[in-house]
């Protein structure tokens, strides 16, 4: 609104424009009336006598739409129409508030947050309500039926996890994925020793936002052109190796085995390899881990699997883009069932299997199921092209060295 003890902006330029016009005119002589013009008279340009009514009705308008009634009408928000979502309110229901303009909505939307807290957290409540639009509070562990409805229904553009990060698992990570959500911790002491490539402030606390295959999809790109250029470049110079190998192999069946792993996503591929045991190796044990010395391998099988020579053949899966020269190991379905109540087994599935890894180049075939699982997560968390590199250039000095560790 118009200040009534200051005069507005735009009536005071109109005046003094309108002054110096009714000056001119006086010295061109005032006897003359205005709508004629004397020759004689300074070029002054001749303008009409201002309706000080109508000025007034003008700035009164102006006044009321500051937009001179260019706001669409059809962008108001009946108060029926507003949910919590618009409003930053925790619980679900209808808001009784009065319609926002468009012109509000637009500089004042506040990103969709999702908050899952659990019982244990006693940091009292928090603040988040004065910058964020907190659409859903759940507790930890969420349902994963409820999660995905609210993700669904609301679309956040985050997800805080104000409890401990052992609540994150496989199903709530792809959940986030799918709807492109992005996730954040609360961050805690120990949390900021991770690196994490993302901190940030909301209700004066800071997170750290978890990060997962996907989201550089340049790093992705130039990965992928990694693996294809390093398998192509070697093809040529391990393929008479290969062929020696099958044909020693031979003497004794059929040098190549095919096998169910499970890979990206659950996904399920037929891995291949040389074939290193005994026909029918399984019949009395079923599908069991490999181990150092497994009684199960031919002669032949036991100094292929030492040199890794055995998994030669999987380049063509990498080619296919089944799995990546670098990655956790590819396992078989039938051990993954055993391997559920190990907690975030799943989290191996969010990136592609490799030929190497941190686990193989650790442990080797000694390391237990969990101590693979810490550095197949390690891996996950810490991923880049520069680590997949040195990984790589770790490999070839332990293929020299015969794999001293099994």
């Amino acid at each position: 609104m118009v200040d009534d003890q200051q005069p507005a902006p735009v009536a005071t330029a109109i005046g003094n424009n309108t002054k110096a016009a009714h000056r001119a005119r006086d010295r061109a002589g005032s006897a003359q009336p205005h709508h004629s013009r004397d020759v004689s008279a300074p070029d002054v340009l001749d303008t009409e006598p201002v309706d000080l009514d109508r000025l007034e009705r003008d700035l009164d308008g102006l006044e009321r739409d500051p937009l001179g009634g260019t706001a669409p009408q059809n962008d108001l928000l009946a108060p029926d129409q507003l949910g919590p979502h618009r409003l930053g309110t925790e619980s679900l229901g209808t808001a009784t508030s009065p319609p926002l303009s468009w012109t509000s909505r637009r500089f004042t939307r506040r990103p969709r947050v999702v908050v899952i807290e659990g019982p244990e957290h006693s940091t009292g409540p928090d603040r988040l309500e004065e910058e964020l639009d907190i659409v859903a509070r759940l507790c930890a562990p969420p349902d994963l039926a409820s999660l995905r409805e609210v993700l669904a229904r609301w679309r956040p553009k985050m997800l805080l996890l104000k409890s401990s990060l052992d609540e994150v698992d496989y199903w709530l990570l792809t959940s986030c994925i799918a709807r492109r959500v992005q996730v954040w911790v609360l961050a805690r002491p120990a949390y900021g020793l991770l690196g994490s490539t993302s901190l940030h402030r909301f209700g004066g606390v800071p997170w750290l936002q978890l990060r997962w295959p996907g989201q550089d999809l340049w790093a992705a790109s130039v990965k992928r052109g990694i693996d294809l250029a390093l398998t192509l470049l070697l093809a040529p110079l391990l393929l008479p190796l290969m062929l020696v190998v099958a044909a020693a192999i031979s003497l004794d069946g059929f040098p190549l085995y095919f096998q169910e792993r499970v890979g990206l996503g659950g996904r399920r591929f037929r891995l291949v390899k040389f074939r290193t045991m005994r026909k029918c190796a399984e019949r009395d044990t079923g599908p069991v881990l490999a181990t150092p010395g497994d009684p199960r391998l031919t002669p032949l099988g036991h100094l292929l699997r030492r040199l890794r020579i055995d998994e030669l053949p999987q380049l063509w899966n990498v080619l296919r883009g089944d799995m990546s020269l670098v990655g956790p190991r590819p396992e078989r379905p039938e051990l993954i069932r055993t391997f559920d109540a190990i907690p975030h087994y799943d989290l191996r599935h969010l990136i592609r299997p490799g030929l190497t890894g941190i686990a193989q180049l650790t442990g080797g075939y000694g390391a237990g199921v969990e101590d693979k699982l810490r550095c197949d997560l390690l891996y996950v968390a810490c991923r880049s092209l520069r680590l997949d590199l040195k990984l790589l250039g770790l490999t070839f000095r332990e293929l020299l060295r015969g794999f001293p560790r099994g």
